[in-house]
């Protein structure tokens, strides 16, 4: 899914609460992707949080919180 327009991510992490696919999410200005469930924050509608998957596995597991907006792409893992 490249260059997906902010309300098609927003409603796909949406859903994605529900279903819990694992994603391949680009961001802006940053070089690697990262892997994980994406879900909508509770905090702030125009935010997600992921708890990546593609760490160290002997690094305790990282959870991100970003802009939907900063969102370069996302492809179903």
């Amino acid at each position: 899914m490249t260059s997906e327009p902010k309300e098609q991510m927003y409603e796909l992490i949406t859903m994605n609460r529900q279903i819990g696919h694992s994603y391949t999410v680009k961001m802006k200005d940053i070089p690697s992707a990262f892997i994980g469930i994406p879900v909508t924050s509770t905090n702030d509608p125009d935010k997600f949080v992921m708890e990546l998957t593609n760490t160290d596995p002997d690094e305790e597991n990282r959870i991100i919180e970003a802009n939907i907006a900063d969102i370069e792409y996302m492809e179903k893992c």
